[in-house]
């Protein structure tokens, strides 16, 4: 029943329709995490999964030809991670950001002219992707004002990100950039005196994201967990004190150039005594 969607890729990947497969549920599940915070209908969800393709890739570099492919759709990873970045001019991969299941790895390459991949990628593992046609979305939005509401919500949040990220990277010292890179992987639902982000890119990924070196990143990471903002373990940070980290990530005007400095100082002064 598997087949290749190419030729040149055979070992490499395979498409399927996905109501070949069980587990409908936990696909819907996915979906409507995945246009969280918005709530579009189970029918127009049902309608898109219903047309959707499962896609199996190999842990390695991802070689699918086309977001095009095996007919124009949005991405979204059901199962592993993978990293998305830019390809170095020597051909080595520059990984920007992990994405896990969920998580939009395109949403833009099937509607840009010309049609490609808006990012290169990565499989740190085998996975497994959801190839959402736009003829299908086209119908659920039809169908259901919800889900068009829910489709432009996530292209407005792609952009914004895209945008903070090129801000942060023109006006912002690295503290400022690890504290909003902290903050964006913070989950909004999370709750207690204590939060864990758990991090699933090395340290030297980390620091290519935001632009600085290895040392400057640990550097950085001492001086919070110096001021009482947290702790690292292994690869899990635990925040003790969400709003000194909110403060050293807020906006600050361009003459600003150091602004973590007096929330640091702050952050320490209400360190408990050991």
């Amino acid at each position: 029943m598997l087949h290749a969607a190419t030729a040149s890729t055979r070992a490499l990947h395979r498409s399927v329709p996905l109501r070949a497969f069980t587990g409908a549920d936990s696909d819907l599940h996915l979906m409507q995490r995945a246009f969280s915070p918005a709530a579009p209908s189970e029918e127009a969800l049902r309608l898109v999964l219903d047309a959707s393709r499962l896609v199996c890739c190999t842990a390695g570099p991802f070689v699918l030809a086309s977001p095009r492919r095996p007919e124009p759709s949005w991405w979204l990873l059901r199962h592993g991670r993978m990293g998305l970045g830019q390809r170095a001019e020597d051909g080595s991969f520059v990984e920007e950001r992990s994405i896990g299941p969920g998580e939009w790895l395109d949403v833009a390459g099937s509607l840009s002219r010309p049609a490609g991949w808006i990012q290169a990628a990565v499989c740190h593992s085998p996975v497994e992707l959801l190839a959402l046609p736009l003829s299908g979305m086209y119908e659920a939005c039809a169908l259901d004002p919800a889900f068009a509401q829910a489709w432009g919500g996530v292209l407005a949040q792609r952009v914004r990100q895209l945008s903070e990220t090129v801000q942060d990277m023109a006006t912002a010292d690295v503290p400022v950039r690890l504290a909003r890179w902290l903050l964006r992987r913070v989950d909004p639902q999370a709750e207690g005196p204590a939060v864990t982000v758990t991090l699933h890119e090395r340290k030297q990924a980390i620091a290519r994201q935001l632009c600085t070196t290895s040392e400057t990143l640990s550097r950085t990471l001492r001086r919070f967990a110096g001021a009482g903002m947290l702790d690292v373990q292994g690869y899990a940070i635990v925040i003790h004190d969400l709003a000194a980290l909110r403060e050293v990530a807020r906006p600050a005007g361009p003459s600003r150039r150091v602004p973590a400095d007096s929330a640091l100082g702050r952050a320490a002064s209400r360190r408990p005594a050991s």
